[in-house]
């Protein structure tokens, strides 16, 4: 065998030889983004397990730590917005909601938190505007109009909350939260009639 044939051989086989042993690492095209889109999704996991323990400062914390890669943004948006209203913070909350809501202005979903956190702070009056577009607007759905109901008797507008309820029971007769307003209406009215007793 030729020296030239030997060293020929030596170079084709050298590396097949060697490269398994090598600690060298050769850059594959968009790995890197790869590797950075998967920590990203790793905190959105983590906030999201956060969620489910109800430690929600912290689920917040890794929601903006998502937030970064643009695919998660809205996703991880959304669901700060839901640890905000959970956590109590109901004014942080709504705002998160309302921005989403200028992406996505009918977004009926969205609407109806915006009109519970309003509930849920006390401002009952921007809440009831809201539930009655949002009546007008989904004639069809019950649990719309269970929660204006909800709101109204709140507000102590029982006038409006029966009227609204008479619409329940005449629309929606199979509603299973028709009974629990029947009870609230029959107190209401004997507490009211109580001090005529008197």
């Amino acid at each position: 065998m030729s020296k030239k044939f030997f060293a020929l051989i030596c170079i084709f086989i050298f590396p097949l030889v060697f490269s398994c042993h090598t600690a060298i690492h050769v850059p594959v095209l968009g790995e890197t983004a790869v590797k950075i889109d998967n920590i990203y999704t790793e905190y959105y996991n983590i906030a999201e397990n956060y969620m489910s323990m109800e430690k929600f400062d912290k689920a917040i914390e890794f929601y903006d730590l998502s937030m970064k890669n643009k695919n998660l943004y809205w996703s991880a948006l959304y669901k700060k917005g839901r640890a905000y209203a959970l956590a109590k913070d109901y004014k942080e909350a709504r705002k998160i909601y309302n921005r989403l809501l200028k992406r996505d202005r009918t977004n009926t979903d969205l609407q109806v938190s915006i009109a519970y956190l309003y509930a849920m702070e006390g401002n009952y009056a921007s809440s009831v505007n809201i539930y009655e577009y949002l009546c007008d607007k989904n004639p069809e759905n019950a649990e719309i109009l269970v929660n204006f109901i909800n709101v109204l008797i709140a507000n102590s507008q029982n006038d409006y909350a029966e009227q609204k309820f008479g619409e329940l029971k005449e629309k929606f007769p199979d509603n299973s939260n028709i009974q629990e307003f029947e009870k609230i209406f029959e107190e209401k009215k004997d507490s009211e009639s109580e001090p005529e007793k008197k």
